[in-house]
């Protein structure tokens, strides 16, 4: 089964990849990719999609870092 993965800025895709190996290995390369994908495109959300259907089966977004006091 393929699937797709979607980086995003904001509600923008900013990068989509086709994936067509198993979700545990699309997962993976999702959240590995994501700093790669910040640094290149200012991405802060992946998600992995199944290709065929369109449902979601992953999401991942990173926590806005926050000044301490």
């Amino acid at each position: 089964m393929a699937y797709k993965i979607l980086f995003q800025k904001g509600k923008r895709i900013s990068f989509t990849k086709l994936w067509p190996c198993d979700l545990e290995a699309a997962v993976a390369h999702a959240k590995a990719q994501l700093p790669v994908q910040r640094a290149l495109n200012g991405a802060t959300a992946v998600r992995v999609l199944c290709e065929r259907t369109g449902e979601v089966v992953f999401t991942y977004a990173e926590e806005p870092e926050t000044a301490e006091s």
